[in-house]
């Protein structure tokens, strides 16, 4: 029998304070806009003809893979053939829950944050099922009436985390991913991440690459889904976040996030969100 399917939903944002899961396929999905989240992703992509970008690299997905995404991997699915039904499982989970799950001795954070972690995980036939297994437990505690639903998701979980850490780092057979990038775009990205927090302007960027800007322009538009500028207020806006969410006054938060001034900052923040800052800090501390 073929299990039930949640309705797409365009909202970024969590509703509780731990995780949420869904299991999507859609046929009239045509375009999903590069963004970010203010937690985890884990995807498992079911069926579709779709790639993916993630940090200007565009990764060409086959069934069965694992997409993992940190809260500051700008992202993107591109949908190639609309008609082909494109499921996958996604999975949202809390920053700071997950790492209350973890242990000193197993950080179940690291395949989002360790340095050498990779954004796809392609593996074998049956990690593959082990892994769709326990992403369908979880689907199926959305209506299961027993005892320990509190504890279940919790055992799930980590049971996930640490079986995807393992094949992550602890495993050399792993499979080969096709990866389109440009090792120029992957250096200024690097340069934009290292130095978000200064006043970053295209001939600066063009000089120090040895690029023409129109040429540069051009190639982090193909590569990226999107221009330079809106890549740089968006990594600006990631880290404005942070800091709200950290407690830090919200009249001080533009001077450390590298805005030039408090009316550009709350323009951007409003125009890519939808809300205010304040509206956004109270939003959180609500959930």
């Amino acid at each position: 029998m073929k299990k039930a399917t949640h309705p797409y939903l365009t909202r970024q944002n969590m509703m509780t304070s731990d995780y949420e899961i869904f299991h999507y396929s859609d046929t009239n999905l045509y375009k999903v806009n590069l963004h970010h989240h203010d937690f985890y992703e884990c995807y498992l992509f079911i069926s579709g003809d779709v790639t993916y970008i993630i940090e200007g690299k565009t990764y060409t997905l086959i069934p069965g893979d694992i997409v993992l995404i940190n809260s500051r991997d700008l992202h993107q699915p591109i949908i190639n053939k609309v008609s082909k039904p494109y499921e996958r499982i996604v999975l949202w989970i809390n920053k700071e829950f997950l790492n209350s799950l973890s242990t000193k001795t197993m950080d179940l954070k690291r395949c989002f944050e360790d340095p050498k972690r990779k954004n796809v995980l392609r593996t074998d036939f049956e990690v593959q099922a082990n892994i769709r297994n326990i992403l369908f437990k979880l689907l199926n505690l959305e209506t299961y009436k027993g005892m320990g639903k509190d504890l279940l998701y919790k055992a799930y979980l980590v049971e996930l985390f640490v079986y995807i850490n393992t094949q992550l780092f602890h495993n050399n057979s792993k499979a080969s991913i096709e990866i389109k990038k440009s090792s120029l775009i992957d250096e200024i990205i690097q340069y934009i991440n290292n130095n978000i927090k200064e006043d970053i302007r295209l001939d600066e960027l063009s000089e120090k690459f040895y690029i023409s800007k129109y040429h540069m322009l051009r190639e982090f538009k193909k590569h990226t889904g999107t221009t330079i500028h809106k890549f740089i207020i968006q990594k600006k806006l990631i880290l404005a976040k942070e800091y709200i969410l950290n407690g830090m006054p919200i009249n001080s938060v533009y001077e450390h996030a590298g805005f030039g001034d408090y009316s550009n900052f709350f323009r951007a923040f409003k125009n890519e969100y939808g809300l205010t800052p304040k509206q956004f800090y109270k939003m959180m501390k609500r959930e």
